[in-house]
């Protein structure tokens, strides 16, 4: 699962609202500054390092794979916009099934980022594609979690 360029955009831009305000709120409460604390995940590494990654992939492999095999068969009768038809249909049974696989590995990472935060006392985390500098890496400690180390 590879980072999107619009999600990353959509994430910077949040990240700038966040900073701006919470820079607005530390001028105008002093306090809330000691409480407020950055962290940060490489998503990324802490997917390619989840259990069942590998195993998802796989099975999505394997799916696409008869996936393929199912329209080469199909599509030996069809016309052209049968053929494209089909196509689309099984794409969306293919981006469905990876959703499937993938997107449960993608909240227990979110959950495992979560309780992993809590503990350190980090009440922001980004992911390490949108922090240019400082931040509390917490990616090795998201991983011990996902591990369940």
């Amino acid at each position: 699962m590879r980072v999107d360029g619009r999600k990353v955009a959509i994430v910077a831009g949040l990240v700038v609202v966040v900073v701006v305000a919470a820079g607005l709120l530390v001028r105008q409460a002093p306090a809330l500054a000691q409480s407020f604390s950055v962290g940060f995940v490489d998503m990324q590494r802490a997917l390619d390092n989840h259990p069942r990654k590998a195993s998802s992939e796989r099975a999505l492999q394997e799916f696409f794979q008869a996936k393929q095999r199912e329209f080469q068969e199909r599509s030996k009768t069809m016309t052209a916009f049968q053929r494209q038809e089909l196509d689309r249909q099984l794409q969306q049974q293919i981006l469905e099934k990876r959703n499937e696989l993938l997107g449960g590995l993608d909240k227990e990472l979110r959950g495992a980022v979560e309780v992993v935060a809590k503990v350190a006392g980090v009440t922001v985390v980004l992911d390490r594609a949108v922090v240019l500098y400082g931040g509390t890496d917490l990616t090795e400690a998201v991983i011990k979690q996902i591990k369940g180390k």
